[in-house]
């Protein structure tokens, strides 16, 4: 791992989101800020979400199993191709 930036998505990619169940039609295809695909491997994101400029905490939900995967904003992501 490298540590270096390969995406970053933003709210005006990702369009308005509400509290609860968002959808949104941006799809990420797995490139990075060049629009190149990214190669075959594990990759860290960060989850930043803010309300009014302020940091929100990672809301927990019983019943929601993408809790365990996401730990202080961060997740892994595999790339296999």
């Amino acid at each position: 791992m490298t540590g270096k930036i390969v995406r970053e998505i933003t709210k005006d990619e990702l369009g308005n989101l509400h509290i609860g169940r968002n959808i949104t039609p941006f799809k990420w295809k797995g490139d990075d800020q060049y629009g190149q695909p990214l190669g075959n491997g594990v990759y860290l994101y960060r989850v930043v979400s803010t309300l009014n400029g302020n940091k929100m905490d990672h809301y927990a939900e019983s019943g929601n199993n993408a809790d365990k995967w996401i730990e202080k904003g961060y997740g892994k992501l595999y790339i296999m191709r």
